[in-house]
């Protein structure tokens, strides 16, 4: 599959330019859009988790090479990891969602609690009412009156925006759904998720690729393996710097990308300290994860707004440090590096 980064910057865009004050900062290196990620599954199905400031540009990016011309429609897919702001800003300035005729389908987690509360019972009852869906999996819903539809409805109200959520034609549906579940599946392309630690809790998802055969020199085929990549923003590990939910979540992924906007707690940096209970991670904890759930490359994201291109250098830096000192320690190798806003990847 291929990752593109449309967006890595934690809680406000961050434009780099000339401002009313004089400030020795600048974003240009890894960029100033809010969270959003493009990624292209092998069987050229599209995916976009978060709709950041990001996916404005990506939304011109897929609109004048991706066929969303009103005749043939696309298919698309956008996942959001919860509906902070930063996370859902840039859905209103996504050109796709205008033209009329495409498909695109916007999942995110169902809030069942408030329309069904608090017994497991109930939440079982949500699903078996919600779920039998043509085309559903389990555990998705469409949910009236809570759900992902009417949170995004609100940004758009003619006091927040001109235009309504209704003039995006181009969305075929909001799915809701229960983490833990799988929300999407091929012959070749799963996408799981799972619960973060965020205040209102945020999703991790966790695409697995399973790729062709290879042909080899005799004639036989090889096992074309399978290929994992693990988006996990917005979240807060436990005190002790571990959450084994999310290790196993990561397990054997070849990238993972993962909130880190914060130092660690001991850290001798203070420019940016961590702020317990804003549900958010650092370099040194990811790390350590990472390496427990035996990732190959983990990429940094979601970076602290007042935060400019020198400090990032710098920490990324100290990060490649600690995954030597890990290294040196576990015998496991986890190359890590912050993201970038441009950056292209295969997986």
């Amino acid at each position: 599959m291929k990752i593109g980064i449309a967006g890595a910057r934690g809680s406000i865009p961050t434009p780099t330019g000339k401002t009313l004050f004089d400030r020795n900062v600048t974003t240009e290196k890894y960029g100033g859009n809010t969270t959003c990620v493009y990624v292209q599954g092998d069987d050229g199905s599209e995916h976009i988790l978060d709709a950041g400031t990001g996916i404005r540009d990506l939304g011109v990016y897929l609109a004048t090479r991706g066929g969303f011309n009103g005749k043939e429609g696309k298919e698309l897919n956008l996942y959001i990891s919860h509906t902070h702001w930063d996370h859902i800003q840039g859905l209103p300035f996504f050109v796709p969602a205008y033209i009329p005729g495409n498909s695109i389908r916007v999942y995110g987690e169902a809030k069942v609690k408030g329309l069904h509360p608090g017994t497991k019972a109930s939440l079982e009852s949500a699903i078996a009412e919600h779920s039998d869906q043509p085309g559903n999996l389990p555990g998705l819903l469409q949910v009236e009156g809570d759900g992902l539809r009417t949170v995004l409805k609100k940004q758009q109200d003619f006091r927040n925006f001109p235009a309504p959520l209704e003039v995006l034609k181009g969305i075929e549906s909001y799915l809701d759904f229960v983490p833990g579940s799988t929300v999407y599946e091929t012959a070749t392309l799963k996408i799981d998720t799972c619960g973060l630690n965020h205040p209102g809790n945020s999703i991790s998802y966790r695409f697995t690729e399973t790729k062709k055969d290879k042909s080899k020199k005799d004639g036989s085929k090889k096992d074309g393996g399978k290929k994992i990549f693990v988006f996990s923003t917005d979240f807060e590990p436990d005190q002790n710097g571990f959450d084994d939910k999310v290790i196993h979540f990561w397990e054997g992924a070849d990238m993972v990308m993962a909130d880190a906007q914060y130092e660690p707690r001991d850290s001798d940096v203070k420019v940016n300290p961590f702020m317990v209970g804003w549900g958010h991670s650092d370099y040194r904890t990811d790390l350590q994860m990472a390496a427990a759930a035996g990732v190959k490359k983990l990429v940094l994201t979601h970076h602290e707004p007042k935060m400019g291109d020198n400090y990032h250098d710098a920490l990324e830096r100290r990060a490649q440090e600690e995954a030597k000192a890990i290294s040196e320690r576990t015998n496991r190798n986890v190359h890590v590096e912050l993201a970038k806003e441009g950056t292209w990847y295969e997986v």
